[in-house]
């Protein structure tokens, strides 16, 4: 090991965030965009030793925990959420006993750099204390990609103007709470293991058990005498502490490296034996070892991802930031969670599971790393249980998915939410049942994109076969002869309790028609793996003929003559809605004008006939698409940090490149606009479901894709000040390299794998072979 930080800056500024100087109101924000995160775990940027503004927190997937009681007045019950587990970068600095802190010291410096190529958080700060001792600190940490256990912290401090007894305490904290003060940690072991600090707490009522080891070093100090020492805390969920003090010499620079690893009892059998072998195995190793390691993995991720914009460096760097946070959401080696409103980021939505993940997030990870999409679509699978519960419980058949799920599947939806400071029910869980067909899509999406016949036959054939008995049962017969889906939320989220969503009928009819498809070709193709099905789900002909009259029968609010859907039944009928100067993060409408006659108007919260039209862009014509757009986008309030991406989308789509472009940059500053507060910011955690959607605009938006039955089609509507749409896209087993120039101009390359069929526009189908480039127009 050396004595310096193994570790150099990327020196291309588009792939950096930097932060310099300290403002406690923008604190949470930053800590939230520069989490580092990798999968498995998600640690906020807190600054290490701590500040009243900050707002430390470490996840790991899919622990969760109910506390005891409710963790907010309106609510009546308390919900399960993603726990904070132990904070494992927590440091205490200390000149002549005096502690070192910006709350305490003058700040005479500070830079916080996000180095999203490496996927590490370097912050540099001097301080000034009150005996006029100017301190320098260096701090380096990353969550490695390649052992996503596996977390690094590296020091470096220089007393620049004073000699003296100098301290650092590195700490494996346990005395941690979620938000409102919130305890979800029991002590289980605080001591040491074969040379390591070992810190083991379990979750007070889930019971899962987490274990954290670090072994730290001190580098630097030559033959001066070093006192290092490790103290316990048994108190609260406990903490393990590892002092080092020496005396320090002017001007030099002593260096510390910490290790830790993390392991749960969701993969271990004995959490505690693991992580200790696990850190043991680190630190053999070698820090620089573990950092190279880290460094390489993300560099073969951004291989996969990375989307090239080289004329506008600023738009560059926020598609960056997007995509480091969806590489940094999900784990392929994890198939019993999935990804939270906030991802690993933030507490808000308690990190519970919405569409969002299917809908926006899934889609980019489908097309850049199709295993880690396939991890989790077997949460959906593993989770059925609970899908099938709650269609049991509301009295129907088959799969309906929770509106918002944690570990077990089961709905967790809060009963009650403050809206323009009232308290009115939430509705979502009992009513927004479009999310079963979302799950299915992704399932459908998943095989036409990797021709993974395996999981079709096995867990996607139950996920789709099961929502689409649920859909069966959840039309009703109307007496004109239609099929109706009543009492429903759509997307819009802005109207309860209507009837004929648009874009829950014409899911909901896309599900069962291609499970009556998938079922037959099982029949076809796998006797035995349909006969294995029909018995266990008690499918029958009659029941697959019903499946095709609901389909087909279902209202679908389209009106050919005018080319609109209308949204749901008596939508074009409601009150007409102004939005001039409407800005969402400053209020949205409903604090506006209340929930209850906010309903009575036009006005949608995000796309929601539009997001259907994506999804199912051939089966509508392209007039009404346009007719669509012009109808709904000037009534949409985008108080939902889901709905600008989709509309730059669509407008690409159209060829509006302005507005396009427009919406683009919107969608790309809500988490790094920092002057938005409060649920509009990023302090509860980056908007993950609008990061998704940001390479969803890029990719079928910009760049045209359109995933077919027989290969892809693009479309390209490039703006002229990018100069060019680089991207890599993942499809049945190859790896394409997409170039789209502004000037029209299309050049596909087959990277990996092969053949691959491709076409442009309207034109012919083209077989590339693997390494094959060809340029189209």
């Amino acid at each position: 090991m050396t004595e310096h930080i193994p570790f150099t800056l990327t020196d291309d500024p588009r792939w950096l965030l930097t932060f310099d100087g300290f403002d406690p109101t923008r604190e949470a924000q930053i800590e939230a965009v520069c989490a580092l995160v990798n999968g498995y775990q998600g640690t906020r940027a807190a600054m290490e030793e701590g500040h009243p503004a900050s707002r430390p927190a470490t996840f790991i997937a899919g622990i969760f925990n109910t506390p005891v009681a409710p963790q907010a007045a309106e609510l009546e019950e308390p919900i399960p959420e993603l726990v904070v587990v132990p904070d494992w970068s927590r440091l205490r600095l200390l000149v002549a006993g005096a502690e070192l802190r910006l709350d305490r010291c003058e700040l005479l410096d500070q830079r916080r750099t996000l180095d999203l190529r490496q996927g590490a958080l370097l912050r540099t700060w001097r301080l000034r204390d009150a005996e006029g001792r100017i301190t320098a600190v260096t701090s380096l940490r990353f969550a490695s990609l390649a052992d996503r256990r596996a977390l690094g912290q590296f020091l470096t401090i220089t007393p620049e103007n004073y000699g003296g007894e100098l301290s650092v305490e590195l700490l494996l904290d346990g005395r941690v709470t979620n938000e409102q003060q919130t305890p979800h940690l029991a002590p289980v072991y605080t001591g040491s293991a074969e040379d390591a600090a070992l810190l083991v707490v379990r979750t007070a009522r889930s019971g899962y058990t987490i274990a954290a080891a670090a072994r730290s070093e001190l580098l630097g100090a030559g033959q001066i005498a070093l006192r290092r020492e490790m103290a316990f805390v048994a108190e609260g969920a406990g903490a393990c502490v590892e002092r080092f003090s020496w005396e320090a010499e002017a001007g030099r620079t002593y260096a510390l490296h910490k290790l830790v690893a993390l392991a749960t009892s969701r993969e271990e059998v004995a959490p505690a034996a693991a992580a200790t072998a696990r850190v043991r195995a680190l630190w053999e190793r070698g820090p620089a070892v573990l950092l190279r390691e880290h460094t390489s993995a993300w560099a073969e991720r951004w291989h996969g991802i990375d989307a090239s914009i080289p004329g506008d460096a600023e738009l560059q760097r926020q598609v960056r930031f997007a995509c480091y946070h969806l590489v940094g959401a999900a784990s392929p080696d994890d198939e019993r969670s999935s990804i939270g409103a906030r991802a690993l980021t933030g507490e808000r939505y308690r990190g519970h599971v919405f569409w969002d993940t299917e809908i926006f997030v899934w889609p980019a990870l489908l097309y850049t790393h199709p295993a880690t999409a396939r991890a989790l679509l077997m949460y959906r699978y593993h989770t059925l249980a609970g899908a099938r519960a709650k269609a049991a419980a509301s009295g129907y058949r088959g799969a309906m998915y929770p509106w918002e799920a944690a570990d077990t599947g089961e709905e967790v939806t809060p009963a009650y939410m403050l809206s323009g400071g009232q308290r009115v029910p939430v509705l979502t869980g009992i009513e927004e049942h479009h999310i079963a067909a979302d799950v299915a899509l992704a399932v459908l999406q998943y095989g036409r994109a990797t021709g993974d016949r395996a999981f079709m036959r096995g867990p996607g054939a139950e996920i789709v076969l099961d929502v689409a008995r649920f859909w069966a049962s959840r039309a009703e017969a109307g007496a004109e002869g239609a099929y109706h889906i009543r009492r429903v939320i759509g997307p819009d989220e802005y109207h309860e309790t209507v009837d004929d969503n648009a874009y829950t009928n014409g899911l909901a009819a896309h599900i069962l028609r291609a499970a009556r498809a998938l079922a037959a070709d099982l029949a076809r193709q796998h006797p035995e793996r349909w006969r294995e099905l029909a018995d266990r789900l008690a499918l029958d002909d009659a029941e697959l003929a019903l499946w095709e009259a609901v389909a087909a029968g279902l209202v679908t609010g389209y009106d050919p003559a005018t080319g609109l859907v209308e949204q749901f039944a008596g939508y074009h009928q409601l009150d007409p809605i102004d939005l001039t100067g409407h800005d969402p993060s400053v209020a949205t409408v409903d604090a506006k004008l209340g929930w209850y006659p906010m309903q009575r108007t036009k006005v949608l919260k995000q796309a929601d006939v539009i997001m259907l039209l994506i999804l199912l862009w051939e089966q509508y014509p392209l007039e009404a698409h346009a007719a669509n757009f012009a109808y709904y986008e000037p009534k949409t309030s985008h108080d939902s940090s889901l709905s600008y991406s989709f509309h730059a989308l669509f407008a690409a789509r159209l060829g509006k490149l302005d507005l396009a472009e427009s919406y683009l940059r919107r969608a790309a500053l809500i988490d790094l606009d920092l002057t938005r507060q409060g649920h509009a910011g990023a302090s509860g955690g980056v908007h993950i479901a609008a990061l998704g959607g940001i390479w969803q605009a890029l990719a079928l938006g910009f760049l045209g894709m359109q995933p077919e039955d027989e290969g892809l089609r693009f479309t390209p509507h490039i703006p002229a000040g990018w100069g060019e749409l680089a991207m890599p896209i993942a499809w049945r087993g190859a790896r394409l390299r997409v170039r789209a120039s502004a000037d029209g101009g299309l050049i596909l390359a087959v990277e990996q794998g092969g053949p691959v069929r491709v076409a442009t526009g309207a034109g012919p189908w083209l077989e590339l072979g693997a390494g094959e480039q060809r340029r189209l127009s």
